[in-house]
């Protein structure tokens, strides 16, 4: 018995809809069924890093990386030669 489904909105830039869009065609499945795919796939990710007791150190990771790419955009952090980040003061 098919289940049945609700739409809900969400709201994404374009450039990833087009990523998106790449990789359906990709695999051979619509957008809808790759979103549905993913965020499926990344619940249960989430729900595995909690009952292992992970999550808090995956939302740490998450708050760094965001960091980090800020701080590059803003020229704030850099690279040298030997690929070791620099932090401007």
């Amino acid at each position: 018995m098919k289940k049945t489904k609700e739409q809900y909105t969400v709201q994404l830039e374009p450039e990833f809809v087009a990523k998106l869009d790449t990789m359906a065609t990709k695999i051979g499945v619509s957008r809808s069924q790759l979103m549905r795919n993913l965020l499926e796939s990344a619940y249960e990710d989430a729900v595995m890093l909690e009952k292992i007791g992970l999550l808090a150190a995956f939302k740490f990771g998450q708050k760094l990386i965001k960091s980090i790419r800020e701080g590059i955009a803003s020229g704030k952090i850099t690279y040298d030669e030997n690929g070791e980040l620099k932090i401007k003061e």
